[in-house]
């Protein structure tokens, strides 16, 4: 039988020593994963609690008519579904107060049947809560591969129920939900491409405005430097060439990176940290290393012309609507071939930039108006220093790497940004798998977790645990207001999160203590 490594953590100065897992870091803060239950009415519960102080709600609220918990102020006995349905709708109105503009809120709710009829509950609820300020991202199918036999001939055996996506109606542009947390492995998909075989492959220029005869070029060489980066010597139409960065085939197309705020340390990577950074200075970009240009060898591919990838006839349905090509990665590969495209280098958070961008202007005292005008745009600059950017589309945008340093002149700001904003690589546009692996889709096989002390099948701690993942940052607060048996805050704690759980049937508490190692304090409301 093996060993378990040791971890180490601090309390009060004194260093400790914690055997085995769950925990995979070195240094284990003691503070993480701390439990708080409120006892008693969950909507009397909901307002003690500050505003925008919890970061992901996961919950499955006691089913209508499903179990009698002889506790005059329950939920799920209510005389008919409507009634109860707007009594969980009331509930989450209290509970939207306490979540963060940035969070979200994964809702459990079962099917009942009504004289025969299949009563479409779940559906019913979320669409009243999208009335009442609830967008709903996605509809998850929880099927249950161990789901109880049922002797019922009637119809088809229940085996699967709804898991809701909702955040707050006015933040559904912009909210913390990390899906590659998630991702499952690609075994049957590769590209198989060595960094040479984009020898005579097209380049095409979307990246700056002057191009100058380098609207489109062809890889005439490619090179690896000694530390292992490969340069691709671009030939353009105008004759001129260019050596730029070829991104890796199998990674991301844009290199995610780190920002510091000098004063606090705190790193920024996400929308979450920026509306949590309270500080006045602008964070630093932790970039890679420069790479030397001159120091490098030339890569031969076998033969030039074998790996040319030109358009092929395409008979495909986009054929005859070929507007919605674009729809089909098969399509566009097979109406244009593979070919290359400048791309900016890292992923940029976009409001720090226009957050800089403003600074910048205001110590400068001139409009965007007068912006545009010496650059000679129209209705251009303003986008630069909104906030309201991402896969939407909307508004915000950042300056291309011309116009940034156009703009510099205009503005007089500093280089702590520039290198972010304006180096770029070349992205092979082909036919692959996501380099993180396979979005793993709105359809969750998990069984279901018998829990003998409850003496039935509970949330399971798998459903629990993909969902806290996806939507509660590290170092966040999970809430679940019917902790039942605590496997919300079981989870969370696993995961090193702090967990806030509501309960109202007094002998819940005892389980909730047992499951949860860590239960910091236990108010009871009145």
């Amino acid at each position: 039988m093996g060993v378990h490594p040791k971890y180490t953590y601090r309390r009060n100065g004194e260093q400790l020593t914690l055997v085995g897992p769950p925990y995979a870091d070195t240094e284990i803060d003691v503070n993480r994963g701390n439990i708080t239950v409120y006892m008693g009415n969950v909507s009397k519960a909901l307002a003690l609690l500050p505003d925008e102080s919890v970061d992901c709600v996961v919950t499955s609220p006691p089913y209508w008519k499903q179990r009698d918990y002889k506790h005059p102020e329950q939920i799920g006995q209510e005389d008919s579904y409507l009634e109860y349905i707007k009594t969980l709708v009331d509930v989450f109105k209290g509970m939207r107060r306490v979540l963060k503009s940035t969070g979200t809120f994964f809702l459990n709710v079962g099917y009942k049947y009504q004289n025969k009829e299949l009563l479409l509950i779940p559906e019913l609820l979320a669409a009243e809560l999208q009335k009442n300020d609830w967008a709903l991202l996605n509809k998850i199918i929880w099927n249950k591969p161990n789901a109880m036999p049922s002797s019922v001939e009637s119809r088809f055996t229940n085996v699967y129920e709804p898991v809701f996506l909702f955040v707050r109606e006015e933040s559904k542009y912009k909210y913390y939900l990390s899906v590659d947390e998630l991702r499952l492995p690609i075994s049957n998909f590769t590209v198989d491409k060595r960094p040479a075989d984009i020898v005579g492959l097209t380049v095409k220029n979307t990246l700056f405005k002057d191009k100058k005869g380098k609207d489109e070029g062809y890889v005439e060489k490619v090179y690896r430097t000694k530390d292992g980066n490969i340069l691709a010597l671009v030939k353009w139409e105008s004759g001129e060439e260019s050596l730029i960065i070829a991104n890796n085939f199998m990674k991301k197309s844009q290199i995610e990176i780190d920002l510091v705020c000098p004063k606090c340390g705190k790193n920024i990577r996400s929308d979450v940290d920026i509306n949590e950074h309270n500080c006045k200075e602008f964070p630093i970009p932790k970039l890679p290393p420069k790479i030397d240009f001159n120091d490098k060898e030339e890569l031969k591919s076998i033969s030039k012309s074998s790996f040319f990838t030109t358009a092929r006839s395409y008979n495909g349905k986009y054929k005859i609507s070929p507007d919605n090509r674009g729809a089909s990665p098969g399509a566009r590969k097979s109406l244009f071939g593979e070919y290359l495209v400048l791309q900016r280098r890292y992923n940029i958070l976009q409001p720090i930039i226009a957050d800089y961008l403003r600074f910048w202007r205001k110590k400068k005292n001139i409009t965007t108006k007068e912006i545009d005008k010496l650059l000679g745009y129209s209705d251009t600059a303003g986008h630069w220093f909104r906030k309201d950017t991402g896969s939407w589309g909307r508004g915000g945008s950042i300056p291309l790497p011309d116009d940034w340093f156009r703009l510099k002149e205009i503005l007089g700001f500093d280089d702590i940004y520039d290198r972010l904003v304006t180096e770029y690589h070349l992205v092979l546009q082909t036919v692959k798998p996501y380099p993180e692996g396979k979005n793993p889709g709105d359809v969750w096989d998990i069984k279901t977790q018998p829990f003998p002390e409850a003496h039935f099948a509970t949330f399971p701690e798998e459903l629990v645990r993909r969902c806290i993942l996806a939507g509660c940052p590290q170092e966040g607060i999970v809430l679940d207001p019917f902790a039942g048996s605590g496997t919300t805050g079981k989870v969370a704690q696993d995961l090193r999160r702090e967990a806030i759980l509501i309960e109202l049937i007094p002998e819940y508490l005892n389980i909730i203590k047992k499951r949860c190692r860590n239960v910091k304090e236990v108010i009871y409301v009145e």
